[in-house]
């Protein structure tokens, strides 16, 4: 259920927007930025900034999932899902390594 379930969250909208800044103005850089954290704050997966042990708490069964900010990791983004009864958190990388 866990690997369906990303299968089926297509983000690539949000993916191009942040990996399309290229070379511009840290304002601007900073307004992109912003709207990312507001369209990903609509979506229900998403949670903000939160540990590891805080989201571990919101999982329930095999299949629940969230997308959160790193606490260790500033501006990276961690998807944290339920698998067997065990908890996984997964480091998102853009295709850039970013």
């Amino acid at each position: 259920p866990f690997e369906d379930a990303l299968k089926n969250q297509t983000s690539e909208a949000a993916l191009r927007k942040s990996t399309s800044t290229g070379c511009i103005s840290p304002l601007l850089s900073r307004a992109a930025d912003w709207t990312i954290a507001e369209e990903l704050s609509t979506e229900p997966w998403y949670q903000g900034e939160m540990s590891r042990k805080e989201a571990e708490q919101l999982l329930k069964k095999c299949g629940d999932f969230l997308v959160r900010k790193s606490t260790t990791n500033p501006g990276s983004y961690v998807l944290t899902g339920m698998h067997n009864g065990q908890a996984k958190h997964l480091l998102l990388v853009d295709p850039e390594g970013t």
